[in-house]
This record gives structure tokens, C-alpha cells and sequence, in this order.
């Protein structure tokens, strides 16, 4: 089990061209891939309920699922658990999962998709502080298939990269740094909500995760 450290930014449309210069400039630029993700949830939206998401993700050829649970976010800047495997296809394969994993998903019955989350990345290597963290620059759109909404997806999220012997408080330490960087380019503003809270919200108003 990873623990995943982030600072979430909106980026306004105005701010899109500034944001991607400064990274050019500051960073070490990893590329750009486009990511095609579905939600899943029980009809009772068990998972919803539990703060945790399910997720199938496309990544060129290959296949990923992952399980995030509960975590804590404020200000932006968000600490929770994260699984993250390989699998052969577009289906959960419960077996390839960690025993933490299967032990909340094991019990879930009718999952099935929610809403899709699908965007081009565009990723850098900064360094602050004498820590590495990846910016990942997200542009495109959630959908609701089940109602016809639609939202843009236009955000800079920054993970901590963490090296041996750092602790988290390093790690909190260096995003707000480079955040505050960031925000003297550009204007940005923190983003608790994360991917799967407003695809929640866009399919149903009234879910749990909303």
C-alpha cells in the first residue's frame, strides 16, 4: 500500500499557456498520454459511502485498476491510500489486488461503471527543496453516461515523489513551496475536490461522495 501525498490546483483558461511555460522552464518535461478511466460503484454506491473509488484505467495498451480509501484534503493538498495493479483487460480482477485491497472490495456486489474521467497528461520532474515531485498537468472531461452531464477537467496536480529517510511532513513542505512558486506565474486556485468526488456529483447531486 502507497500512501499518495498531492497538491490538487485548478488552472483557469487564462492561466493554461503561463502554467505549461513555467514548467518548460523549471522542470524536466516526462511527456504527454492520454488517460481513458471508469468509475465503478455498487448501486448503493458502497463505495461512495466509504470515501473510497474504483477505477479502470486505459494507459496506451495497458490496463490498471486501482482502489483509493478514505484520506484526509484541505487546502488542496490531499494524503490517502492508494493500490495500483496491472490487469489484462477492461474488468476488475479482484485476485491481482493486495489482501488490504480485496477485504473492502471482496464484500461489493453489482459494481459497475458510474462515470468516465478521460483527459491528456501532460507530466514534469521538478525539484524543490531537494525533493522530487511530478506535475502533471490534466486537461479534458467528465462524463455521466447515465444523465448526459459533462464537466471540463483543467487541473495541476503535484505528487510528492518520496525519496528514503523523508517524511511526510518533507513532503507537505516542499508542495506548498512549489505550489506558492507556481502561484506567483500564475493564477491558481487549490482544489479539494478530487476526479472521482466531481464525477460523483455529476451523476448524482445527492451521492455520498457529492
Amino acid at each position: 500500500m502507497a500512501i499518495e501525498l498531492e497538491l490538487k490546483l485548478a488552472v483557469p483558461d487564462a492561466a493554461l499557456a503561463a502554467v505549461a511555460a513555467w514548467l518548460d522552464a523549471n522542470g524536466q518535461a516526462r511527456g504527454e498520454t492520454t488517460l481513458l478511466n471508469v468509475y465503478l460503484d455498487t448501486p448503493a454506491r458502497d463505495l461512495a459511502r466509504a470515501r473510497a473509488a474504483l477505477r479502470l484505467r486505459k494507459k496506451g495498451q495497458q490496463w490498471l485498476q486501482t482502489l483509493k480509501t478514505a484520506g484526509t484534503s484541505s487546502g488542496g493538498l490531499a494524503a490517502r491510500h492508494e493500490w495500483e495493479t496491472e490487469i489484462g483487460g477492461e474488468a476488475i480482477d479482484l485476485d491481482r489486488f493486495p489482501d488490504e485491497a480485496r477485504a473492502v472490495l471482496a464484500p461489493l456486489q453489482g459494481l459497475a461503471p458510474v462515470f468516465r474521467t478521460d483527459f491528456t497528461r501532460r507530466i514534469w520532474i521538478v525539484e524543490q527543496d531537494g525533493e522530487r515531485i511530478e506535475a502533471a498537468l490534466d486537461t479534458g472531461s467528465i462524463t455521466a453516461p447515465g444523465n448526459g452531464s459533462a464537466e471540463r477537467i483543467q487541473e495541476l496536480e503535484l505528487e510528492w515523489l518520496p525519496r528514503d529517510g523523508a517524511d511526510d511532513a518533507t513532503g507537505v513542505a516542499a508542495l506548498r513551496a512549489l505550489g506558492e512558486r507556481l502561484g506567483q506565474a500564475a493564477a491558481l486556485t487549490p482544489s479539494d475536490l478530487s476526479k472521482a468526488a466531481r464525477g460523483y456529483r455529476l451523476s448524482d447531486p445527492s451521492s455520498p461522495s457529492a
